[in-house]
Order: structure tokens, then C-alpha cells, then sequence
């Protein structure tokens, strides 16, 4: 059942800041009606405190998006599992996906939430149906030093700053568009390149029983336009190994895996103790 809170058009005086308090759970993230700034949370005309579950499909558990659909004894249902049910409600078995419960729609637009990386920076007030996508590429998601032994967790543009603080000489710098070396120890899993917007790549080194798989990394949230293009190539005299792809985004080194997009240094490739690698990784997310 739905948890009901309602302030009237005073300050908030008498309020308790306890753990169930309004104010307490709307900062948490639960939902609003009708606030449109973010002052509005704490100070507007009303404002009401929803349990979130009640605003999820009963069938998914996914976030209710219009068109929300309702049978003859008031079930609901998302549009998605109205299909997968075949038009019967799996509560009562009636006919279901039909008629449109516009209550419920009209309640959900209606409603406005803090994004959950608002403690990283995000200021974005959202529809509550929209919360996930945005949440799926918010410029603030928090990502992982990806240093050893470093427990730092920030948005990008803090680790940013903290790995030009704390880690200066642990990261090889570079500018986009221009070719330029890492040379690596044959077993060290990593290395951090630093681009000159501060954004964070990976190059991974994992040891297979033909060789060694390189890949290119981001640290950062998932871009809606794709990663940054690439190239990576290793010379041995005239011949030459090389990949182009594209670096996809992972919000900490552990998470990210070379999939298909790899680089295979066969063994008997290099015979000296060092990874040479020339790297090219472009600005403009485009080949060139």
C-alpha cells in the first residue's frame, strides 16, 4: 500500500528528521508530487511520500510507463506483460491490455524524483519513468579508481581530479588524434591513459595459452553515442599486428572484458619481455 505524507503551506515546522520523516525519504529518492524545482521538495504547497513499489508492474517488477493498462476488477499492467500473458490478467484471469488505466498514467507522469547520483552532482529532477534511462547514462554515474589498492569511488570529473592528485605518475597521458607508445611488462594486467579532457582509458593485458589479449577500455558511464574509436597496433620489424574498434565504457576496471574487440599477441610475436604498443585513440568517436 502506498505511504502518504502530505505538508501543508508552512515551513515544515514540527517535522521530525527521523529515519521515516517526509523530508527523510524524499531525499532518499522516493517520489514527489508536483514539484517541479528542487525546492519544491522541501518547501512546496504539498508534497506526498510514495512507497516506489506501488509504481513498479506487479508482473516485471519494472517501472510503470504509459500505456498502463487495467482489466474489469482494476489489475494493472504494463503493455509488455499484457502481450506476454496473451491479454488474460494474472490476477483474475479477465480479459486485460484493452482499456487504458489513465488514473495511474496521469499519477506517474505527474511525479518528479532526484536522480540516485545526485550525491555525485547530478541536479536533474526526472519523471519517474524516465528515471532509469537517465540513470542507465548519467554524466554522474560514481566509477572506480581503477588503481590497485585504491578504494576511491566519484563521478568521472572526480576521478578525474583524483588521479591527477593521487596517482600522477601511475597514468600515461595523451592527446586524441595522435598516435602515440605504451611499452608494458608482459605480466602487468594494466595500464591508465589520461586524455586531455581527463577522461580515463584502460589497457587491459590478459595472458591466454596463445598469447596475450590487449583491449582498450573507458572508465566512465555507458555513452548513448557509442565509445571513443580506436587504434591499436604491435610491430616485430616489418610485420605488424593491428585492431581498430571502438573503447566501450565500464564504470570500474574489474567490470569491463575484451568480448570480440581484442588484440592476440601470439607468444612466439614478441620475444623480448615488453609489450610495445602504438595506440591512436580519436576525439570525435570516429574513425578517421
Amino acid at each position: 500500500m502506498a505511504k502518504f505524507s502530505v505538508a501543508g503551506e508552512g515551513d515544515g515546522e514540527g517535522e521530525s528528521e527521523g529515519p521515516s520523516s517526509p523530508k527523510k525519504r524524499l531525499r532518499e529518492g522516493e517520489c514527489s508530487l508536483g514539484a517541479r524545482e528542487h525546492g519544491d521538495l522541501d518547501h512546496g504547497k504539498i508534497s506526498v511520500t510514495i512507497d516506489p513499489d506501488v509504481l513498479d508492474c506487479s508482473i516485471c517488477l519494472e517501472v510503470l510507463v504509459p500505456p498502463i493498462f487495467q482489466c474489469e476488477n482494476g489489475h494493472i499492467a504494463c503493455s509488455s506483460c499484457c502481450i506476454k500473458l496473451k491479454q488474460k490478467c494474472h490476477s483474475c484471469s479477465l480479459p486485460i491490455g484493452y482499456t487504458r488505466c489513465l488514473a495511474i498514467e496521469k499519477v506517474i507522469e505527474s511525479i518528479k524524483v532526484y536522480c540516485r547520483n545526485s550525491l555525485y552532482g547530478c541536479r536533474e529532477t526526472l519523471s519517474y519513468s524516465n528515471k532509469p534511462s537517465h540513470e542507465e547514462t548519467c554524466l554522474y554515474m560514481p566509477c572506480s579508481c581503477p588503481m590497485i589498492n585504491c578504494n576511491f569511488i566519484g563521478s568521472p570529473e572526480q576521478l578525474s581530479i583524483h588521479i591527477n592528485n593521487n596517482h600522477w605518475a601511475s597514468a600515461v597521458r595523451f592527446r586524441y588524434n595522435c598516435p602515440f607508445h605504451v611499452s608494458m611488462d608482459k605480466n602487468e594486467p594494466f595500464n591508465v591513459l589520461l586524455g586531455e579532457d581527463d577522461l580515463l582509458f584502460i589497457v587491459n593485458n590478459r595472458e591466454e595459452h596463445m598469447g596475450h589479449v590487449v583491449s582498450v577500455h573507458a572508465i566512465g558511464p555507458p555513452s548513448a553515442k557509442g565509445g571513443h574509436a580506436f587504434n591499436l597496433i604491435t610491430k616485430r620489424g616489418a610485420r605488424s599486428l593491428s585492431l581498430q574498434s571502438f573503447a566501450n565504457s565500464a564504470t570500474k576496471r574489474s567490470a569491463v572484458a575484451p568480448g570480440v574487440d581484442f588484440l592476440l599477441v601470439p607468444y612466439d610475436f614478441n620475444s623480448c619481455e615488453r609489450l610495445k604498443l602504438e595506440i591512436c585513440i580519436w576525439g570525435n568517436r570516429e574513425f578517421d
